[in-house]
């Protein structure tokens, strides 16, 4: 019997510097994992292996290659992100054109 070698992949939305709008649409490869809402993490098992983190929050597109190694635990950080120029819009009418951070994390040995 043959068992292959398993990492671990967690997505967070919980930035402080989020701004709460819009969801964001994770998945890894060619699968979608998650849509997250502010406040919301997701972990998914995966092979061991070479990946592609896929985020969007259906206005700005972000893909992340990564590696994950045997028992390791991959992390990544989504958050939309309005600039400076954008944040008064967003404050008087709830909408507005939105950026988006993917930050990865430290893998941690389970």
């Amino acid at each position: 019997m043959t068992t292959r070698a398993t990492a671990r992949v967690t997505i967070a939305r919980t930035d402080p510097a989020d701004v709460g709008q819009r969801q964001v649409i994770v998945g890894i490869d060619a699968r979608e994992a998650s849509r997250l809402a502010f406040g919301d993490t997701v972990s998914v098992e995966i092979p061991a292996g070479e990946h592609v983190l896929k985020a969007n929050n259906t206005l700005v597109w972000r893909k992340v290659s990564f590696r994950a190694e045997p028992g390791e635990e991959v992390q990544f950080v989504v958050a939309n992100r309005a600039s400076r120029f954008t944040l008064g819009f967003l404050t008087l009418m709830g909408v507005a054109p939105l950026g988006m951070t993917v930050e990865k994390k430290t893998g941690i040995r389970s």
